[in-house]
């Protein structure tokens, strides 16, 4: 009986030593691919890639509200030129003493 008893605890033995020599394997191979996913920096062309669609974007907006502005701009001045230029012959005829 006793031999038979050995002879499980030997097997027991056995089965508990490969269970950590896989368990170590694993651990290895675990830490081994964390390192590679933190060294790998392909991640990064994505993330540029999407930085200059942003800044393309940005600049497209940016030159549209220049554009806006100019427009606007020139519009301004068009419609104040001609008020400008009654207002300097009303001011010319007061000093001149002419009613216009």
């Amino acid at each position: 009986m006793s031999g038979i008893v050995k002879e499980i605890e030997a097997e027991a033995e056995r089965i508990i030593e490969e269970a950590k020599r896989k368990a170590e394997e694993i651990l290895r191979n675990a830490k081994r691919r964390a390192q590679e996913i933190l060294e790998d920096k392909s991640y990064l062309v994505e993330l540029m890639s999407m930085r200059e669609k942003l800044e393309e974007e940005v600049s497209r907006e940016a030159r549209r509200i220049v554009e806006e502005a100019e427009k606007k701009a020139l519009l301004l001045k068009a419609s104040t030129r001609g008020r400008i230029e009654e207002i300097a012959r009303r001011i010319a005829s007061m000093t001149a003493g002419i009613e216009v």
